[in-house]
């Protein structure tokens, strides 16, 4: 399977990062992610090479730049092309995994995802944001200068919202996640 190729040089790009959120995500998010990616599309009947890798590559931007930069989106999508181009993905495959997987992954109304794989991702995505360490981590390693702690909770509680509410796509990974969502909702609240 390619996305296996995909993973050490996903890994290899993260390890090197001079980034301080970079080991973080590879040991943390990126990897239960790809897990979760993988069980959805098996169970789904997705592709698990195309989906697996958008999950692997959904937020590679983070190896290279800070998350707030304004060139993350464009470095992420040209350095997740490389890896892909790299590993034997077609370029209809690679158009795919950035369009169609890894663009609408944060399930924005403007953009959400419409294939199945993209859904997978998105579901997987907020599945790791809730049942993990992300919001304590990630908030803590990543959060902007400059923003007060009001405004860290105001963007907290709209992710959180995002993330339960629109982003997971199957009923029954809600259902496991309730308890998580709910949690943070008290903690943030």
């Amino acid at each position: 399977m390619k996305h296996h190729q995909v993973a050490k040089l996903v890994e290899q790009a993260y390890l090197a990062s001079k980034q301080n959120i970079a080991l973080w995500m590879w040991q943390n998010h990126l990897q239960f992610v790809a897990w979760k990616t993988e069980e959805l599309a098996i169970k789904f009947n997705a592709d698990v090479d195309l989906a697996v890798a958008g999950a692997l590559l959904h937020d590679f931007g983070d190896a290279y730049v800070s998350r707030h930069s304004k060139d993350h989106e464009e470095i992420s999508k040209t350095e997740a092309s490389k890896v892909l181009q790299a590993t034997g993905f077609s370029p209809q495959e690679i158009q795919i995994i950035l369009e169609e997987i890894i663009a609408p992954h944060s399930c924005y109304p403007d953009l959400m995802p419409q294939t199945l794989e993209g859904k997978i991702l998105a579901t997987a995505d907020a599945f790791a944001h809730l049942t993990t360490d992300f919001y304590i981590q990630f908030a803590w390693k990543n959060l902007p200068d400059g923003k007060s702690y009001q405004e860290f909770l105001v963007w907290v509680n709209e992710k959180l919202e995002r993330d339960y509410n629109d982003k997971i796509f199957f009923e029954e990974i809600k259902n496991e996640a309730r308890e998580k969502y709910l949690a943070l909702k008290l903690v943030f609240g």
